[in-house]
C-alpha cells in the first residue's frame, strides 16, 4: 500500500497539476485570441454594434454574405496585395473582394480597431 500512495503522489505532485493546468488554460485561451469571422461580420452588423445597414438586405442577409466571404477568403492562403488597404478610405463604388487568408485577417483587424462612423463613411472595405 506505501508504494501504491508514493506512486499516486508522483503523479498527482504540485507541479505535475501545474503542468496539467497550464497545458489546459493555454488550450482555451488559445482557441479565442483576436477577431474572427463571426465576431467581425457581428461587429459590422448586429444593432447592438455598428449597426451597419445596406438597402435592400436585412441585418441576417448581411450577416451570412459576410461570413461566406470572409471564410471563403480564409481558406485560400497568400499574401496581402499592395493595393488592399483597408486601413484608408475606399470609396463605395470601388468593389474590394478578399484574395486570400492574409487580405481577411487583416480586414478583421481593421473592423476590431476602427470606430464604427469610421467604418460606415468608407473605412475597412468590403462593408456590404
Amino acid at each position: 500500500m506505501g508504494q501504491l500512495s508514493r506512486q499516486h503522489s508522483a503523479i498527482w505532485s504540485p507541479r505535475g497539476a501545474l503542468s496539467v493546468a497550464l497545458v489546459s488554460l493555454s488550450g482555451l485561451l488559445g482557441t479565442n485570441c483576436g477577431p474572427n469571422c463571426q465576431s467581425t461580420c457581428n461587429r459590422l452588423y448586429q444593432p447592438s454594434e455598428c449597426n451597419i445597414q445596406s438597402p435592400g438586405q436585412s441585418t441576417e442577409e448581411l450577416l451570412l454574405k459576410c461570413l461566406n466571404e470572409c471564410e471563403d477568403g480564409l481558406q485560400v492562403p497568400g499574401e496581402i496585395r499592395a493595393e488592399y488597404t483597408p486601413n484608408e478610405y475606399t470609396p463605395s463604388d470601388d468593389p474590394i473582394i478578399f484574395t486570400n487568408d492574409e487580405e481577411v485577417a487583416l480586414w478583421m483587424e481593421c473592423i476590431a480597431e476602427t470606430s464604427c462612423e469610421l467604418i460606415s463613411t468608407g473605412y475597412c472595405a468590403p462593408v456590404w
